[in-house]
């Protein structure tokens, strides 16, 4: 069997229908944006997978496993957040559609409940309290919600196709500026961790920075 790496138990976005078209800037943003989700979507498959076998007398294990659960956390609470206050807006204002988004915002509230409730665990339990299993049925009350989102907002931005390709292009252009300001200490070695050059028969450069930067 080929090995596996955190694609699993939560499935990862394709873009092979769409990632190669670049008749319009819509397919290069729902491609990039698929590919920040998969990062997501792997730091989430990874804790869930690890979670149950960290042994519960190795204090520095089960703490160093939650300061990786809460920078996932902070890397989805950093996305969403420039996605409401800038992508989305600039959105509107480009296609002249108000509420054109709203129904990703109304996504982004369907799974809150439940990664609250996720974070406040990985912040606030004790590490000799810490439980796995209990880790994993938290990540069970919000992964659906969670991944409906970040699977159907990709649909959405390839149907922004019918508008001006340059300035949707360029609204994606400045949300990265803001992705890219995140914490370089905690944020940014996730999402340098959880990309994988080879998916899709390496076909993608995600993240687009020099070689030398992940190092």
């Amino acid at each position: 069997m080929a090995p596996q790496w955190a694609d699993q138990p939560y499935a990862l976005n394709t873009t092979t229908e769409f990632s190669k078209d670049t008749s319009h800037a819509a397919y290069h943003v729902a491609t990039e944006m698929a590919l920040a989700h998969n990062g997501m979507l792997r730091g989430l498959n990874s804790i869930y997978i690890q979670a149950p076998f960290v042994p519960k007398t190795d204090l520095i294990a089960i703490r160093d496993l939650q300061t990786y659960c809460q920078c996932w956390c902070e890397d989805v609470h950093h996305h969403h957040d420039a996605e409401e206050t800038n992508f989305f807006p600039a959105i509107e204002r480009i296609t002249g559609i108000e509420g054109l988004m709203e129904r990703n915002v109304e996504q982004h509230r369907a799974f809150t409940p439940g990664f609250e409730q996720f974070e406040k665990y990985v912040r606030n339990c004790s590490p000799k309290d810490f439980d796995g299993q209990k880790l994993r049925g938290l990540i069970e009350d919000f992964a659906e919600p969670l991944n409906i989102h970040l699977k159907e907002e990709i649909d959405t931005l390839r149907d922004l196709d019918k508008y001006d390709s340059k300035q949707i292009q360029e609204a994606y252009r400045q949300f990265e500026k803001i992705l890219m300001s995140g914490d370089s200490y905690r944020v940014a070695p996730l999402v340098f961790g959880t990309a994988d050059r080879s998916f899709e028969g390496g076909m993608h450069n995600f993240p687009a920075v020099p070689f030398f930067v992940p190092w």
